[in-house]
């Protein structure tokens, strides 16, 4: 694609709920000559992706970051929604400096619409999720409002995309694309580790945070499974659990299944995946997992349950035998016999579905909807 007409975009993740992927887009915005503004709140979560974009360095040359204490990780909520509309009015008052602007996430709805209403022209809206995790109605109102005062919808993977349709009507799909998730490295500047063969692992490893919806419950019958005993393979879950999933951690616990309930920094991440094991996503329900983009990224192994993106995902680069059939201790046996019979081939395929998850690529077709002109 020919070169683009330099275009100053504004990136608002008021809350930083997702800044390891906006990061990814900031840069990949970056490299393709644009000015950037990003509008995020300081964190004490993944706090170096926004102390990277802060840096007054050449490499940053083109890179503004408005930041505030909006996060609950660093501010009470009596301070963090003052923050956050000191960042909405920041952003009103330097509209005119933007083409686009690039909504992530809604942090609090009550008091935007009526300006994502007065930028529909230069608003594009990133949909992670058709609802709010959690959310028992079909519709969310907040998110139909927000997604029809867009000029755009982007939607981080197809499943997402089709999921917001089949919720809110097809009439949205004219304007809406989407984005594919881009690669996510543990810590700013970490390469792309190449893809090794993997035929014997030594443990079946879970990472990520651990909510009812991720299905960990699947550990609980591993660590009862004869075959996996015989195998000797170690069971492992790593990240913070929710309160609600307590009864689970003690029974894993009390199974034999070494359970971490803590953030694990990028240093220990990093001789995590560094092990000779085979990660396990068994969501109950996903749009799309940062989970597995960072292990992709880290040149991870990886076996998905066959739900949202991870199923899409797995079956668009090839890799249907690293599905799970069901959510058992034989499925997972089963990719485990098709990884042993397969490591070249499996090898050789996640190594192409990291490829084409690089930035610059996932971005390919999606250039002209954060550099058109407003209306």
């Amino acid at each position: 694609m020919p070169a683009a007409q330099r275009r100053h975009i504004a990136v608002v993740d008021g809350g930083s709920f997702v800044l390891p992927y906006v990061h990814g887009l900031v840069r990949a915005l970056q490299a393709r000559g644009h000015e950037v503004t990003l509008y995020a709140s300081l964190t004490r979560y993944n706090a170096e992706f926004l102390a990277d974009l802060q840096e007054v360095l050449p490499r940053n040359a083109g890179i503004h970051v408005v930041a505030a204490p909006v996060s609950g990780s660093v501010a009470p909520r009596w301070r963090g929604v003052p923050a956050y509309l000191g960042l909405l009015l920041h952003l009103w008052r330097h509209r005119r400096d933007y083409d686009s602007i690039n909504l992530q996430f809604s942090a609090l709805w009550q008091a935007e619409l009526l300006l994502w209403w007065l930028l529909r022209r230069q608003l594009v809206y990133t949909v992670h999720n058709a609802v709010p995790h959690g959310y028992k109605g079909l519709r969310h109102r907040p998110t139909a409002w927000i997604a029809g005062c867009a000029r755009a919808l982007v939607f981080a993977s197809r499943h997402s995309k089709d999921e917001f349709l089949r919720r809110y009507g097809e009439h949205w799909a004219a304007k809406a694309m989407v984005v594919p998730h881009g690669l996510l490295p543990l810590a700013p500047g970490d390469g792309v580790s190449p893809y090794r063969l993997l035929e014997a692992p030594s443990a079946l490893v879970y990472w990520s945070t651990v909510k009812p919806y991720k299905g960990v419950e699947l550990f609980g019958e591993l660590a009862r499974s004869p075959e996996i005993k015989r195998r000797g393979l170690g069971l492992e879950v790593h990240g913070a659990w929710s309160p609600a999933l307590a009864n689970l951690k003690r029974e894993l616990l009390g199974l034999g299944v070494r359970v971490d309930d803590s953030y694990l920094g990028s240093a220990e991440l990093r001789t995590l995946f560094g092990r000779d094991v085979v990660f396990i996503l068994p969501y109950l329900d996903a749009s799309q997992s940062g989970a597995l983009f960072a292990l992709l990224n880290h040149g991870c192994v990886v076996i998905c349950a066959d739900v949202g993106d991870l199923g899409d995902f797995m079956r668009r680069h090839g890799l249907q035998g690293l599905l799970l059939r069901e959510r058992s201790a034989a499925a997972v046996i089963e990719c485990l016999d098709y990884l042993r019979c397969h490591a070249a081939e499996v090898r050789e395929r996640l190594s192409q579905a990291q490829a084409a998850s690089a930035w610059a690529q996932t971005l390919a077709d999606a250039w002209p909807v954060y550099e058109a002109t407003p209306a």
